[in-house]
């Protein structure tokens, strides 16, 4: 049932990313009012000015592919963990090559989006790695009992 989940949630993450990526606007009219609007907001300040939007946009990217890396090593058996970074790099470099051909006239392909995306999955894998080694220290360590001293 667990696997079950997890492939539907995966399957739904995959769409959505899809939605996002491969499609010719990323923004429709009022979202990206919105985060110019957030952004010049932030810009007037000084303790938030250094939010940008390739600051945004970088972050969002890292944060997007997290799942990316996650679902696989969740999946897969615990020694194959670091799968999900091939799997976040290889979506990532599909994606961008989508964009450079069929989606030039709108979208275009960022080296950068290739490493953000590439860090967002490696977090999402590793994290998962992290987790599943330190509950399997934890199960094979036994606790035994005290010995107990010989009474002479």
């Amino acid at each position: 049932m667990r696997r079950a989940v997890l492939l539907l949630f995966s399957v739904l993450y995959l769409a959505g990313v899809a939605w996002m990526t491969l499609r010719p606007s990323v923004y429709g009219d009022g979202t990206s009012e919105l985060l110019w609007r957030a952004l010049d907001l932030f810009s007037r300040h000084d303790e938030t000015a250094w939010i940008t939007f390739a600051r945004v946009e970088a972050a969002a990217n890292v944060a997007m592919f997290v799942p990316m890396g996650m679902f696989p090593a969740l999946l897969l058996p615990r020694r194959l963990w670091w799968v999900g970074i091939v799997v976040g790099l290889g979506a990532t470099v599909f994606i961008e090559s989508y964009q450079s051909t069929v989606l030039s006239a709108t979208r275009f392909a960022d080296p950068q989006d290739i490493a953000m995306n590439t860090l967002g999955a490696a977090i999402g894998a590793a994290g998962v790695g992290l987790a599943l080694a330190g509950g399997r220290r934890g199960s094979r360590t036994r606790r035994r009992a005290p010995r107990q001293s010989p009474v002479w």
